[in-house]
Formats: C-alpha cells, structure tokens, sequence
C-alpha cells in the first residue's frame, strides 16, 4: 500500500487538499452588503451637518442613528456572523424590526440589483468593499477598522472571492438568484400563513423586493466544489470552519448548562451532519454527536463517535508517521488517555461496571506511565463512583482524591469529591454535623470560584439529605435556593439535573400538605424546562407517578393508582414494587403485598449498597402495617423494632418518629394506652413540625384514641374533660383527611367522632355526624375488614 492510499482515508475535500476555511455564499453576500449599506449612512452622519433625529437631510432622506439602533445592529450583526447561514426570509425577519426604513430600502435595493444585473455589479460591488477599510480625502478615518469584527469579516470575505475564477463567480450569482428567488416561492408563503399572515407579501412590499416569476424551490451548492455546479434543496444551512466551531462550542455548553436550550437531538443531528459536509476535517463535530446520542441514551452510536472524535483528532494532529514530533506525539498521548476515560464514564453511564473499569484501568495506567496527575485526578474521582459504593476504600479514594485535587487547584474535581465524601459519610452512619460541615467546605469553595453548576449540585444535595434526615422544611429551602440562585454564564442560567430534583422536592413538599394542584403545576414547570427529549426528563416523570398514585390511594381510585404503578415502572422499579404492594394492601390483597414486600426486604439485602438507608425502613413500615391490619401484633412489632433500630443507626429522625407512632398504635391495640401515649409524647412535635398533612391527622387520630382509652376509669368529670379534648381533636382530624381528599379515613374519623358525641350526649351532634357517615358510607363502602384496623 502506498503512502497516498494509506493518507487518503484521513485527508479530506477535492484533490486530497483540505477545504478552505471561508467560502463567499448569497447570505454572506446578503451580510455584506447590509453591512455596506450601514457604513455609507454612517459617513453621511460624519460629512453632513447635526441634524436632529426625525429631520431629513435634502437629498439623502435618512434619520441619523441613535445610540440603541447602533448597539442592536452590532449585536445583531455579530450574531449572524457567528450562526449558519440564513435564507433569506429568515435574514429580513431577524433584521427587519432593527433596521430604519431608509436602510432597510437601500439594503433590499442592493439585492435586488444583484438579482437584476448580472454578475458585473457583484465584481464592482467586491472592489467597492475595500474603500470601507481604507482612509479618503472624505474620511479621514476608516469606517470600519480592519482589525476589528467586522473588518476581519470583510477581508475574510474579500480574499475569499478574489481567489474565485471567473466562472466561480458565474456559478456563485446563479446560486445568489436562486438563494434571492427563494424568498417568493410558495412554499415560503405557505410557511408564513402558518404565523397568521402573508409575512412574506408585508415584507416584499415594504423592502421592495417585488414579486418573482419563478416557482419552486431554489437551489443551494456545495461551496468546496464551486466549478462542479452539483444543485439541491436549498435550506440555507451552510457552515464555514469558523461557524462550525462556534456552533459546536454554542451546543455544547447548552448541552451542559441549559439542555433544554439546545437543539432537539433530531435537529441537532441533522445540524451536525449538514456542518461535516462542509467541514469534514473537524472532529469536535463528532464529539458533539457522541454528546448529543448520550442524551437519547444511544449506545452504539454514542461509542461510534467518540472512537471517531479521537482517532481523527489523532491523524489531524499527527500527519505523517515518520514525521511526527514530540510534541504531536505527546498530544496523541493526551487524546488516547482522554478518550479511555470518556470511554470508561460511557459506559458507566449505560451500566456497564466492567468495562467501565477496564477502559478507567487503561487511563490511569497511561497516565502513570506520562507522569499526568490531571488525568489521574480525573480517572480517581471517576474510580470511586465506578467501584463499590460504601466500602472503605471507597472512602479512601475519595479522600486521596480531594487532597491531591488541592495541591493541583483543581477545584471543580475538590468540590465535587467533598460533595460524594458527604454523601458516602451521610449513607454510612455518619452524624448529620459532620455530613454538613462538608457541604459548607464545598460552598466556601465554590463561591471561590464562581462554580454555579457545583452550588446547585451542594444545595440540591443538601435538600435531598434534610430529607432523608426528616427535616422536610430545611429540606423545601434548599430547593428554593436552587432555584433562586444566580447561576447566569453568559446569558444562560443552569438549568441541569439539581434544579430537575429541586422542582420535584418541592412538588413532593406541596404534595404532602394536600396541595396536589400546585405540586402538578411544579411538576408542570419541570415539563417546560426539561422536555421529554432531555436526559434529565425521567426525574420529574417518576416523580409525577408518585403524586398521582397519591392522590388516587387516598381517595380509593385505584384503577387510577394502579396505572401509576405500571407508569412508574419503567421508571424506577424499586419504588415501583413498594408502591404496589401498598396498593395491594390498601384493596386487601393480603398474600400479594406480603409476597412483594418480602422480595424487597430480600432484594436489599442481597445489595444494600444500590438502595438509601430510608428504603428499607419505608419496606419495614409497610409490612408492620400490614400485620397490624390483620391483627399479627407481635411479627408488627419486631419489623417496627427493626426500622427503629435502623433509623435510629442513620439518624433519620423522620421515620424514627413514624416508626414510634406505630409502636404506640400497637401498644394501643394491646390495651396499653397510658404506656402508647408517652411515645406519643415525645415525637409530636417531630411529626407536627415536619411531618406530612396525611401523617400529622395519623397521628392526632391515634393520639385521642388513645387519650379516651386511657381515661376509661376515671371520674366523670375528667373523663368528660377527656372527651371533649377528644372532640376538638378529631374535628381537626377530619378537616386534616379533607383536605388530602382521604375520603375512608374522614368516614372512620366521622364514626368515631359520632360516638364521642354519643357517649357525651349530644344527640344533635351525634345524629349529624351519623348522618354524614352514612352518606360517605355509600359515596366509599368498605371494601375489606383489615381496613378498620389501620393506623
């Protein structure tokens, strides 16, 4: 095999040169020649006297600019010079709102000249530019400095077509009357009655543009081959190198800071294809796919184009082989240690722990053998998520890396390694202090350093530990300040997987006080911000599930909550069995949800690592509560006994109070009501403070049940004092279950209230509150026994 056919599979465009940077297109002859436009009214403005604005100059009928005109040109101008080009209509939609009458006229008027008179006054109009850059007798000054923006435009622009031939030039005006008669086809008309009007006719009326004989669609060109004439849909897509690369480096920021303002993957794949047509030899563009496939969850593509990216990255920075220097050659070196490490956080992403590790294995053993201690910090802290989470050594190498991450000031890596140091010390019994105390080194160090994303990341991860620690109103604050946190970088605020979380906490915080119409509506915001096509999109869906299924169990809809279930499935499986096996206990499927709930219990056990530490305390609550409902008092309280001991071991002080409240019911329906109240006693307030509306009318019901029972043998005085305090109690009880929509509990709530009543001698009372329960009797029949006996 020759050197040629060994060098042609990496060199690209005609000829086996590589293509040029600048190509002349119509839109970019469009561009010029409102730039032109511009500059001749801005040296009117220079060589006639002050006029004030809206007073016309004899001969030249033009408004001078005023300070807000001249920065939204510039403004508007830089940025179409950094996007793709534009047809034509979108050219005057984007300029038309911007520009004074009179310039808007002379710039329609230019184009259509070119249109009209052939391809002399396009040469003249190119010789005409290069007075703009150069002092005269008229102006002393330049309008347009060559080194600035604009000027490196134009003589970009200028070079570009002097190195065009003759029949280039021919083939580049058939191709701008093409790109002008695009502006009338019907298709462009049929588009714009879309937007509620004819925009095309009110434009062409006002620019002057005129109506155009020809139909159908224009045609677009490949500028690498201009002399080959090959024609297609014209879509006014073309990129040159400098607008790929700022397309690519655009995309990929939104694709980290914002997702939901980048492009649609679809059409960001189409982007891409469109801009390696024009600019083969950039291979950033294939690393912006493989980032763009990891949003859709892609594997095989995804793996495709990283391989891509870096091996056309290594052929375009290595040239030949017998001719590489070092420096190349430690580039390659570089590149191959990044690319194993992008390959190792590939495939974790898709769950493959093995060849995670293999590929992470082959990154640090290259970057030990280079001496790189950045890649190395990189490859650890990507080690200690990659192994297994909750050993020892885990915490080894997170605290390895955190302090070597120091000594190279690499705070992002030191901020996200304290981050998972808290998280690992959260899960594994560590006191909430110290867990904390943490968190704050991370803030200290991200407000050091401006690292807005890693702030959200902290204050997301504090909301979800005051949460697991049971402090649900720390935890809704946190999220607040997600949520209101500056996180601004260059116009774009952080919309990432944090702010995803934070608008679910607090959706779940409305969800527990009964308010499910605003949780909906938050969960309606994290639709808008994260569409369905975004990677972070299954957060607020699982979540979404949750509040529904919610809502229809307490309200005894449970076709509705059993479809929830199947939805959440897909989502979370875990969360998906708990959920139905508290669905089955509810309708008084007694075997099923034993069977499912034990699974669970089996399944943590056998991986403790995969789950939080509140899971299975939630697993071990439900099944004490089924056994509670059929009357099993003793299996009720060992389950109960072991969540204590297992919340009490983790510190979550929130099911620790839940837990004591069941361990008083079965105390309660044990006969022991004095011992049940003093449990009661001493986690009210935990349960008032923080607990959910449903919880807190849990636990005031079972507290004044428990209060009469105790009162029992007392005298009739204290025992009506009893009572009474009871009524109130279960007023507020009732009006508790109403507004959670907990229809069978109200109607439980209303029975017992009735016999207060009764017992009191309130007859008027007693007979209203029968009355109700006989009309919620018939709306919410009792459908099995074991619901009497719930907590």
């Amino acid at each position: 095999m020759t050197t040629s056919s060994k060098t042609d599979l990496f060199v690209f465009g005609a000829h086996g040169q590589k293509p040029l940077h600048e190509h002349v297109t119509p839109h970019k002859v469009a561009l010029l020649a409102l730039i032109y436009e511009y500059c001749e009214m801005k040296k009117r403005d220079t060589t006639e006297p002050m006029i004030g604005i809206g007073h016309q100059v004899p001969g030249y009928m033009y408004q001078k600019f005023t300070e807000t005109e001249k920065r939204d040109f510039m403004t508007t101008i830089l940025k179409l010079l950094q996007s793709p080009d534009l047809s034509l209509k979108e050219l005057l939609d984007q300029v038309q709102s911007i520009l004074q009458p009179t310039l808007l006229d002379n710039f329609t008027d230019r184009l259509r000249e070119f249109y009209m008179e052939g391809v002399l006054p396009f040469m003249d109009f190119f010789q005409e530019l290069q007075r703009i850059l150069q002092p005269n007798e008229t102006v002393p000054d330049p309008v347009i400095v060559g080194s600035s923006v604009l000027g490196l435009f134009l003589r970009r622009m200028i070079h570009a077509f002097d190195k065009l031939s003759f029949s280039q030039v021919t083939k580049l005006y058939t191709r701008y009357k093409d790109y002008y008669e695009a502006f009338n086809t019907p298709l462009a008309a049929e588009e714009s009655d879309n937007f509620g009007g004819s925009l095309i006719d009110s434009i062409t009326s006002q620019c002057g543009l005129g109506k155009l004989t020809r139909s159908g669609l224009a045609k677009s060109f490949d500028p690498n081959n201009l002399g080959e004439g090959k024609f297609g849909e014209f879509e006014g897509g073309f990129y040159s190198h400098k607008q790929a690369e700022y397309f690519i480096s655009r995309q990929g920021f939104l694709l980290q800071h914002n997702e939901s303002e980048a492009l649609a993957p679809t059409k960001l794949q189409e982007k891409i294809t469109d801009m390696l047509k024009s600019n083969p030899d950039i291979a950033e563009a294939h690393f912006l796919s493989y980032l763009n496939n990891l949003r859709v969850r892609e594997y095989c593509t995804a793996v495709h184009n990283l391989y891509h990216y870096f091996d056309r990255n290594n052929t375009l920075s290595g040239g030949n082989a017998m001719q590489v220097s070092s420096k190349n050659r430690e580039e390659d070196n570089i590149s191959r240690r990044y690319a194993a490490l992008n390959l190792a956080a590939l495939h974790f992403r898709f769950g493959h722990r093995d060849e995670s590790l293999a590929a992470l294995r082959e990154a640090i053993s290259m970057a030990q053998e280079t001496n790189d201690h950045v890649c190395l910090q990189h490859a650890l802290s990507w080690q200690h998520r990659i192994e297994e989470p909750g050993s020892a050594r885990t915490a080894s190498l997170m605290a390895q890396s955190i302090g070597k991450s120091l000594d190279l000031t690499l705070p992002n890596i030191t901020s996200l390694g304290i981050q998972a140091l808290a998280r690992h010390n959260a899960f594994a019994t560590a006191k909430p202090a110290s867990v904390f105390d943490f968190l704050l080194k991370s803030d200290i160090l991200n407000c050091q350093h401006s690292q807005s994303h890693f702030m959200c990341v902290s204050y997301a991860q504090k909301g979800a530990l005051w949460n697991m620690y049971g402090k649900r109103e720390n935890s809704s604050m946190s999220s607040q300040l997600v949520l209101n946190l500056d996180t601004s970088d260059s116009g774009i605020y952080h919309n990432g997987e944090s702010v995803c979380i934070s608008l679910c906490d607090i959706a779940k915080h409305f969800t527990d006080q009964g308010l499910f119409t605003a949780a909906l509506d938050f969960i309606g915001t994290a639709k808008q911000r994260f569409p369905v096509h975004t990677q972070n999109a299954h957060i607020w869906m699982s979540c979404e599930q949750e509040i529904l299924f919610e809502k229809n169990l307490l309200n005894n809809n449970w076709a509705a909550a059993e479809q929830a279930v199947n939805n959440l499935r897909g989502l979370d499986d875990d969360e998906a069995c708990l959920r139905s096996a508290i669905l089955n206990k509810e309708k008084g499927d007694i075997p099923t949800a034993l069977t499912s709930l034990h699974n669970l219990m089996e399944k943590y056990r056998q991986n403790q690592s995969k789950y939080t530490p509140d899971y299975p305390c939630r697993v071990l609550l439900t099944l004490a509560e089924l056994y509670i409902q059929t009357g099993n008092h003793t299996s009720a309280l060992s389950h109960v006994l072991d969540c204590l001991t297992q919340a009490k071991e983790h510190h979550l002080q929130y099911i620790i109070a839940i837990a004591t409240v069941h361990l008083a019911f079965i105390q309660f329906q044990m006969k022991l009501p004095e011992q049940a109240l003093k449990l009661l006693h001493t986690q009210m307030v935990q349960i008032l403070s923080h607990g959910s509306v449903y919880d807190q009318a849990r636990t005031m019901y079972c507290y004044a049940r428990c209060q009469v029972a105790s009162n029992a043998n007392s005298p009739p005085k204290e025992r009506k004092t009893a009572l009474l305090l009871a009524v109130n109690m279960i007023a507020m009880v009732i009006e508790k279950f109403q507004k959670i929509e907990a229809s069978s509990r109200v109607k439980d709530a209303t029975y017992y209230l009735a016999r207060l009543y009764n017992e009191l001698g309130y007859t008027s009372e007693r007979n209203k509150c029968a009355y109700q329960f006989r009309q919620l009797d018939l709306q919410y029949p009792t459908q099995n026994r074991v619901m009497v006996n719930a907590l």
